[in-house]
């Protein structure tokens, strides 16, 4: 018999829902209360399947089909279908209805958990009572289209064929240039030749039942069937995923960095002024956004540190007062803004104030985009606020990179030296002497480049390259030296010095004259929304 829906809800858990009086979460109690409700339906549904095949079973349709539902056990799925309800409503029973009758707030966990139970088993009913019904389609269908299904198989898998060897081609020469890595490259490529052969076998399989139909002799609808469905969902999926792993064993072949060249903030301001009659008691007041100033840090910093109005203005029909500067405001420092202060001004109104609505900070890099071996500067690049200050002291050097040889997965994040995550790898140089015991890397064409890169000469020392490799590399920033006295990177005397550096936007706005800043933005200042908030 099917199961009944809410009968198990008394009525005093019925009246403490509706109250909102539950101890529980009210939302979590409607959750059990819909469950108790999805349960019974998908009982009547599976009851419904089962009559709808025994009906089938008796009809004429169903001796043509009954090989098929004897060894596919379609009854048995009907009972696993109600097996399955019958599971969902144990758990109902023993575990949620409790829960709800004890409306406890420490219970929520567990409810939650026992209602998370419920869903994939009535899931689960659901296929398997509709098993037997989707098989008896789909075996109609076969024998309705056996020869455009095994037409249409033979399509996607000769699609499949005729872009395997292309791949396998590329294949072979990526593992030829990347010894190294061919693990990893037989791991990407590997289950590729199994999708191969699978739908290739599973087509021979469809073939040799289709002719097998044609002659006249005994043929198996269902291995023909499946073996098509199978082997076009195989075919689709290697077309999928062949095109990803191309791309993936590409990444082999692709170098690039991006070195810091250049850095700035930009801030801006918004000012707001509020108006009114003062000779009035409610007066009302008018609002004016001015457009957005671009300001210097200096200004930037002073008026967004007031909190509150910043300057009050006087006007009558006579005359206008010099405006009065509020909160410690800075009048040279207001001046820069140049607000017309009574633009647009009504003409009843005799004072107003002006604060800050609105500010904010933007961050920009430039880099020295090297890429294959070919090299082109950035234009400006807005980056985020966080990771302008994780890099405020890398100037000059690579921030993020990737080398020959690597996955993308694999790229280094941590700032160093240009160019020290190339050395090492025989596609970008060698080690050579230095004439004294020691070991220079000398890098080939097209990477000479980062010999001169800040004007005077300098090559990579064995000793440096191996410190960073050993304890820096991929882990944190590298800038050789002391701390003092860094060799690379914003506070080193080498970019302080460069002609190159010397030029950028970061050394004219003073950048190595002053602590490096971190400016992360503001929002609107905190003002009250009446008019006169300073005070009239």
């Amino acid at each position: 018999m099917a199961y009944t829906s809410g009968f198990r809800w008394s009525a005093g858990i019925v009246a403490l829902v509706l109250a909102g009086c539950m101890g529980l979460p009210r939302d979590l109690v409607e959750r059990a209360r819909l469950a108790d409700s999805r349960i019974g339906e998908e009982s009547r549904r599976v009851e419904s399947l089962g009559d709808q095949y025994e009906e089938f079973r008796g009809s004429s349709e169903f001796a043509a089909l009954e090989e098929y539902a004897d060894r596919e056990e379609w009854s048995q799925h009907i009972e696993a279908a109600r097996a399955k309800v019958r599971s969902a409503e144990d758990i109902y029973e023993s575990s949620v209805l409790p829960l709800v009758e004890r409306d406890e707030p420490g219970t929520a966990g567990d409810l939650a958990e026992a209602l998370g139970k419920i869903n994939p088993l009535l899931a689960g009913a659901h296929e398997s009572a509709r098993r037997w019904a989707d098989r008896r389609d789909f075996l109609n269908e076969v024998a309705q289209r056996a020869d455009e299904m095994v037409a249409e198989c033979g399509s996607s898998v000769g699609a499949m064929n005729e872009l395997r060897p292309q791949l396998a081609e590329k294949i072979q020469q990526v593992r030829q240039d990347h010894a190294g890595r061919a693990d990893e490259i037989d791991d990407l490529a590997g289950p590729l030749s199994e999708l191969v052969a699978s739908a290739g076998g599973l087509l021979v399989e469809a073939q040799a039942e289709l002719r097998k139909r044609r002659s006249g002799d005994e043929f198996d609808l269902a291995v023909l069937g499946d073996s098509c469905r199978n082997a076009g969902a195989i075919s689709a999926d290697y077309l999928k995923r062949a095109p990803e792993v191309s791309a993936k064993l590409a990444e082999l072949d692709r170098s690039y960095s991006l070195t810091l060249m250049d850095m700035k903030v930009e801030y801006e301001l918004t000012v707001r002024r509020e108006s009114w009659d003062d000779s009035r008691d409610y007066p009302q007041t008018a609002f004016l956004d001015y457009r957005v100033r671009n300001v210097s840090v200096a200004t930037f910093e002073h008026l967004t540190a007031i909190r509150g109005s910043l300057v009050r203005s006087y006007r009558s029909r006579l005359f206008n007062r010099e405006p009065i500067m509020l909160s410690g405001t800075d009048r040279a420092q207001w001046n820069l803004l140049g607000l017309d202060l009574y633009a647009r001004w009504p003409p009843s109104h005799d004072r107003a104030e002006y604060w800050v609505q609105g500010a904010e900070a933007h961050f920009f890099h430039k880099y020295l985009r090297q890429e294959n071996g070919e090299t082109q500067e950035s234009d400006w690049t807005e980056v985020t606020a966080d990771f302008y200050n994780a890099n405020i002291n890398n100037l000059g050097m690579d921030v993020e990179s990737k080398p020959y040889g690597a996955f993308d997965s694999e790229k280094l994040t941590q700032a160093a030296p240009p160019g020290m995550a190339y050395v090492g790898n025989p596609h970008y140089g060698r080690w050579t002497s230095d004439g004294s015991g020691g070991s220079v890397w000398t890098w080939v064409a097209p990477y000479l480049f980062y010999s001169t890169l800040f004007g005077s000469r300098r090559s990579y020392e064995r000793s440096e390259w191996d410190t960073w490799s050993g304890g820096y590399r991929g882990r944190r920033p590298f800038y050789g030296g002391s701390s003092a006295a860094p060799k690379w990177g914003t506070n080193s005397q080498a970019t302080r010095t460069s002609p190159r550096m010397q030029g950028s936007t970061f050394a004219r706005g003073g950048g190595f004259r002053r602590p490096p800043t971190t400016v992360r933005g503001a929002g609107p200042s905190t003002r009250s929304t009446f008019f006169g908030s300073s005070g009239k």
